[in-house]
């Protein structure tokens, strides 16, 4: 059976779980942040010929490698590659070039498709 002394104890021991209230159950943190980045590709790609939703979809990417900046930690992957993208389409190509060079140098396995960007852009600027 029980001793005494076990009860008092495990009575103490409920009281203390119900005074101190069940522990929060927290995310746990991203490891990337991708803003509205999902939607608003989804919609760009929806309405390649809406030169809003381009630029909105732009803006979304712009916002994200800014925060993941200011937060000291790498953009999801191919994010600065698709502004690259975005500013390459837009005839903005030195900038585009150094958002290829940008995400080949976060994300070393994107090197070979990067290099070729680089390549296919600066074709097009005349360098």
């Amino acid at each position: 059976m029980y001793e005494r002394n076990a009860i008092p104890g495990a009575i103490a021991l409920l009281l203390a779980l119900a005074i101190a209230g069940p522990a929060e159950a927290k995310d746990p943190p991203r490891l990337y942040y991708w803003s509205t980045y999902e939607q608003e590709m989804f919609l760009a790609y929806d309405q390649l010929d809406n030169e809003d939703r381009q630029m909105k979809l732009a803006a979304t990417l712009l916002r994200i490698i800014q925060k993941s900046d200011e937060a000291g930690r790498k953009p999801p992957p191919g994010v600065v590659a698709d502004y690259g993208y975005f500013l390459y389409e837009r005839g903005e190509y030195y900038s585009a070039i150094d958002h290829f060079r940008r995400e080949a140098k976060l994300w070393p396995e994107s090197k070979t498709l990067m290099d070729r960007m680089i390549r296919r852009a600066q074709e097009e600027a005349g360098s």
